[in-house]
């Protein structure tokens, strides 16, 4: 039976068919094989070649890519009379394997077909095949595991099952269907039965020539269960197997390219000879038409950039680049192209944007000036092509997905929005869950300004990669567009904290937080721009201009006005070093030449005047506003601020001239009519006023303007006391209000002015409430405040009004604003509380002292406040209101004070009345006050001051009786105390003596129980030397009569009294027998002198020696002749009173000796 013929290293591989009854065969070499499949076939029927030579040519076929010659050779050697010729089992046997080899085409036809009739029209011959293969054998295992992948194929997976189970009943170790088991379980996503599986057929099959993709299946499950390691490391052992495995050498040039840094893999992908595409180009050799090779192969071709064989020339600011040699067969409009190595910019889309000299850009060059740079372009096309060969070369979505990215973005790189939307959308529906095509539609709807769209698809992308900076920064710059604020800061911050060198993310958040009135949200945005102008200098990178003019302004809107002059200079500084280095400008130099106004410097020269205009330095604007002018005589902004600082310093002729001028240049600027229309109204020029806001309303666009609007409404509101007009002037103000809230709902001004017609009309609760509601919205309008102060008045809460007065002065107007200051005084009038009336018109006139409504006011609030004060003794005491201080003479006093003192105001009134009637003629305005009641208010003081003395005298009386009788009762005060004084300087020497007393008493009773321990220790020795006497007188020693008396004589001498009687004094054991009743009589004792005690204190003059009784007579009779002088008589006692001491002491001490 004929084989391939095994060949060594170097030489050509070959089949065999052998010759027909002979030993000799045909050697047929794989490279020859005839297109015409008959050659082969005829030759195979001639030499009646064994069927599996027949099978072999087929495979080689296959191998070969001739589909139609395998299915040729295959049909013929399975005809139905082929059975007559061939009758062994052997081929009986190749037969099955025809049949198998075409299902399993037509399965692997399944595979790839997605139209499920196509699908079941393919299944339907296969179906067939494996019934002429079941006639031979119903049971053979390949037919079995055929079966089994055709029910895979169609996603009838329990089916596959029970066929796989059957041949591994039958043999545990048929390799197809343990593969065939273990795709199932992998499919099934049981990634760890499925690696055991994988793994036991490397165990079986160790040298299978499928050993590599084996290999490769079980890195895949190692993969899906955790084990990266492990798979990177088969995957690698699998490409050392088989180098022509093209799945294998794909995964390690992956693992290659996932083992370097971000900034390594963009250089890997883009450089040809790195080793990641050295890889990917020995994968495109082995298999060209694989999807997986061809899209990183794109994906190269994308990132690639291609010199063009010339250098270029640009000036900054200059959207014209000359090249050195001619280049339109290369780049086209609208194509994009490097310049350098960092500059990216696009060709215009323009006719003629493209010559042999030059190319013109879309936009101006903003990087350093260079005359020999170079200059590349994007190869798209071989990426389109490589792309697209992948996407129509593989039936799976994922990899099918990725070309259509791949595609979008070559598109959305060429400015082709509409068709990069199309691919985005079709690469996200082919695989859900593949993120980058969500991030390109977010560009995309980006792009056509549909924020809601973008925002959804970049917050999906971002649960998928939340740390992922471009998704970050995106999100955030679209968060800013819809108006979260917030939270793109928050984002744009956290790019910042992930990448601190991302100066789109700085600028953005700056952006974000320019606009803020929030000082805190204005001091981010300077830090923001400080940090990416640090960034960019750091990368010897230029910085843009706009920087340091959005820097100026912030830093002059937070007060820093030097800060904000510096960066403007800096600014004019950049735009006058084009192509030069970084050239700061020295702040601290005290001239700086301005430069001439030109189209680049205008805007900043202008914001330069309006920094020195504010912070006073009207000289220094001035100048800088005619320079422009100058140059730029309509530059009507400059107009504007001229008009505005001659408004300011009180020419208000000459600023409403300055807004003519304005108006000749441009009709339609609002803006001048309205300033011309503010002044009117400060001069209660209304009519001219009201034609000035007419006139905007009339202006193209500005019929509805609100300020126009607002501003009439105003006017016909300070007209309500119109004669005859309260009525119409109350309905067109309404109406115009009303017509500023349409137009602007949010609107403040025109609600307050609403809350004023309200009030005019007496609906206090609903002004109230509107008031109170434009406080909340904008807490610096002081007007809300001063009209809920007056509503207060009005309802006589005078308290709560001046307390809205007080805080809106201060808040609002930093305590100087007059007609805040007349209100309050008011109030504080009207709450009867003239002294803070006084004090707030007093700083009234400090501030404006020619205005006579302050002094009228002021004269009338010290008239009421004095008549008040007079007037207070006229009420009889229970009228009086409760809290309120009785009338002093000093009180009077400063009433006449006050009377005189609004008498001369008044007579200054009068007299600035005469004035100013003399001199009406010349036109000055009427008076504000009526001279007849200046004049009665003067009489009245008059007659005032005249019957003031009456209350003065009162008061003086009033006041001397009553210092009379504080003068008496501070003399009785005093004697009170003196007396009191007298008593406890008795008391305490009263105490002295009786402690002194007491003091003595006890040193005495102190010496006698001293005396008595001593006389007990004598008895105590007596005793003793008695014992001894008797002691010697048992013994039988007789004495002689002398020593007899002698010793007696010795011994008695301390008990003479005893002796005498002849009585035998108490023993020392008879004393310690009495110590029990001694100490009950000594405690009896020490009680009853506590008693006694307190009953001296109760009583006056009883005698300390009482507290232990009276001394022994003895003792007193010894104590005689030593003290001359008597003792103090002790007071009366009773006899039984005596009688029980003096049985204690004898009971205590024993009766004296010599009283017995």
């Amino acid at each position: 039976m004929a084989e391939y013929e095994d060949v060594g290293e170097g030489k050509q591989r070959s089949l065999l068919i052998p010759v027909k009854n002979s030993d000799q065969a045909v050697e047929v070499f794989a490279d020859e094989i005839p297109d015409d499949v008959n050659d082969i076939i005829d030759i195979l029927r001639a030499e009646v070649a064994p069927l599996d030579v027949w099978l072999q040519f087929a495979v080689e076929y296959y191998n070969q890519g001739q589909i139609g010659q395998f299915q040729e050779i295959l049909a013929v050697a399975s005809e139905p009379g082929i059975e007559e010729i061939y009758k062994d089992n052997a081929s009986r046997m190749c037969r099955i394997k025809f049949f198998n080899a075409l299902a399993s085409h037509a399965v692997n036809a399944m595979w790839s077909e997605e139209d499920d009739k196509k699908k079941e029209a393919i299944s339907q011959r296969a179906v067939g095949y494996f019934q002429r293969a079941d006639r031979l054998d119903h049971q053979h295992p390949m037919t079995l595991v055929g079966k089994a992948l055709m029910f895979m194929a169609k996603n009838e997976d329990d089916r596959a099952e029970r066929f796989l189970k059957s041949v591994l009943i039958s043999n545990k170790t048929n390799l197809p269907a343990i593969l065939g088991k273990a795709l199932l379980l992998y499919r099934r996503k049981k990634y760890s039965e499925a690696k055991k599986l994988y793994l036991e057929a490397i165990k079986l099959h160790p040298k299978s020539p499928q050993a590599s993709r084996m290999r490769m299946c079980f890195a895949y499950c190692c993969y899906h269960l955790g084990a990266v390691e492990k798979a990177r490391s088969v995957m690698k052992y699998a490409a050392s197997l088989d180098d022509t495995n093209v799945d294998a050498v794909i995964a390690n040039a992956i693992w290659h390219l996932a083992s370097l840094s971000r900034e390594e893999r963009s250089v890997s992908i883009r450089d040809e000879g790195s080793r990641f595409m050295m890889m990917i180009h020995h994968a495109h050799a082995i298999d060209n038409n694989n999807p997986t090779v061809l899209n990183h192969l794109a994906n190269h071709y994308f990132a690639q950039w291609i010199p063009l064989p010339c250098t270029v020339g640009v000036v900054r600011g200059s959207a014209v680049v000359a090249t050195s040699k001619d280049i339109s067969s290369e780049v086209s409009p609208g194509q994009i192209i490097c310049i350098g190595d960092k500059y990216v910019a696009y060709i215009s889309r323009k006719s003629g944007a493209v010559t042999s000299s030059c190319i013109i850009l879309d936009g101006p060059y903003r990087d350093e000036s260079s005359t020999s740079a170079s200059i590349s372009r994007k190869n798209y096309d071989k990426m389109f092509t490589l792309a697209g060969n992948a996407f129509h070369s593989t039936k799976i979505p994922e990899i099918r997905s990725e070309s259509c990215y791949l595609m979008g973005r070559g598109c959305h790189a060429q400015g082709k929005y509409k068709d990069a939307y199309s691919y985005y959308f079709n690469a996200g529906r082919l695989w859900p869950n593949f993120v980058l095509p969500w991030f390109g539609l977010a560009q995309m709807y980006y792009e056509r300004k549909e924020y809601s769209k973008a925002a959804t698809y970049l917050e999906k992308a971002n649960k998928a990669y939340p740390e992922n900076v471009e998704i970050l920064s995106l999100l955030g710059h679209v968060n800013g567009k819809l108006g979260k604020k917030d939270e793109a800061v928050v984002l744009l911050r956290r790019v910042v904290e992930l990448e601190p060198g991302n100066i789109d993310a700085l600028i953005g958040t700056a952006e974000l937080l320019h606009a803020s009135d929030e000082r805190k949200d204005q001091i981010i945005a300077i830090s923001s721009y400080i940090a990416a102008e640090k960034v960019m200098k750091h990368a010897s990178e230029r910085v843009p201009m706009e920087v340091y003019v959005n820097l100026g302004v912030l830093q002059h809107r937070v007060g820093k006005v030097s800060e904000s002059i510096r960066c403007f200079k800096q600014a004019l500084k950049q735009i006058e070093a084009s192509g030069d280095a970084e050239a700061p400008i020295d702040v601290d130099e005290e001239e700086f030449e301005l430069p001439k106004p030109t189209e680049e410097n205008v805007t900043i020269l202008y914001n330069m005047g309006l920094v020195y205009e504010e912070s006073g330095e009207r000289e220094q604007s001035k100048k800088i506003y005619e320079s422009i002018l100058e140059v730029y005589p309509k530059y009507i902004d400059c107009i504007l601020r001229q008009g505005c600082m001659l408004r300011d310093s009180g020419d208000e002729a000459g600023a409403i001239k300055k807004f003519e001028r304005a108006l000749e240049i441009d009709p339609t600027c609002a803006e001048a009519c309205l300033l011309q229309g503010n002044i009117h109204m400060n001069k209660r020029e209304w009519s001219l006023a009201q034609k000035k806001f007419e006139r905007v309303m009339g202006m193209p666009n500005l019929k509805n303007d609100p300020y126009a609007f607002l501003s009439m409404g105003n006017i016909f509101m300070s007209n309500l006391g119109e004669k005859n007009r309260y009525t119409k002037n109350m309905s067109l103000s309404e109406i115009y209000y009303k017509k500023t809230i349409q137009a602007h709902p949010s609107n403040i001004y025109a609600a307050n002015g609403l809350g004023i017609m309200i009030a005019e009309k007496g609906n206090f609760e609903l002004a109230k409430q509107i008031f109170s509601q434009v406080r909340e919205a904008s807490p610096d309008m002081p007007d809300a405040w001063i009209n809920l102060a007056h509503i207060f008045v009005a309802e006589e809460r005078y308290a709560e009004a001046i307390q809205l007065y007080s805080v809106c002065l201060s808040k609002c107007y930093n305590g100087q604003d007059l007609e805040v200051m007349l209100y309050l005084a008011k109030a504080y009038y009207e709450s009867k509380n003239y002294p803070k009336c006084i004090s707030t018109l007093s700083r009234a006139i400090h501030l404006r002292p020619n205005d006579m409504r302050l002094w009228y006011n002021i004269g009338l609030a010290q008239e009421d406040y004095a008549v008040t004060t007079l007037g207070q003794e006229s009420a009889q005491p229970g009228g009086r209101q409760a809290g309120t201080p009785q009338r002093t003479m000093a009180d009077v006093q400063r009433a006449i004070m006050d009377l005189k003192r609004a008498q001369r105001i008044f007579r200054f009134l009068l007299q600035h009345a005469e004035a100013a009637s003399q001199t009406k003629k010349s036109g000055s305005s009427s008076l504000p006050f009526d001279k007849e009641k200046v004049s009665e208010h003067e009489k009245f003081i008059g007659d005032t001051l005249t019957k003031a003395s009456y209350h003065l005298e009162f008061e003086r009386q009033r006041e001397e009786k009553r210092r009379l009788e504080n003068e008496a009762q501070r003399k009785m005060l005093l004697e009170y105390e003196e007396r009191l004084a007298r008593e406890k300087a008795a008391d305490r020497k009263r105490e002295e003596d009786m402690k002194k007393h007491r003091e003595d008493v006890l040193s005495k009773q102190e010496e006698r129980l001293k005396q008595l321990s001593e006389g007990w220790r004598v008895r105590e020795r007596e005793e003793e030397e008695k014992k001894v006497v008797k002691k010697r007188g048992a013994g039988g020693k007789k004495r002689k009569k002398g020593e007899d008396d002698d010793e007696s004589a010795f011994i008695d001498n301390g008990s003479a009294e005893e002796d005498e009687d002849g009585d035998v004094s108490m023993s020392i054991e008879d004393m310690k027998n009495r110590n029990a009743k001694m100490k009950n009589l000594v405690d009896k004792r020490k009680k009853r002198a506590r008693i006694e005690s307190s009953d001296e204190e109760k009583e006056e003059g009883n005698d300390a020696t009482g507290l232990f009784g009276s001394d022994s007579s003895d003792d007193e009779e010894e104590a005689a002749p030593a003290s001359p002088k008597p003792a103090a008589a002790s007071p009366p006692v009773t006899t039984e009173v005596s009688e029980t001491r003096e049985a204690e002491k004898n009971e205590l001490f024993g009766s004296s000796s010599d009283e017995e």
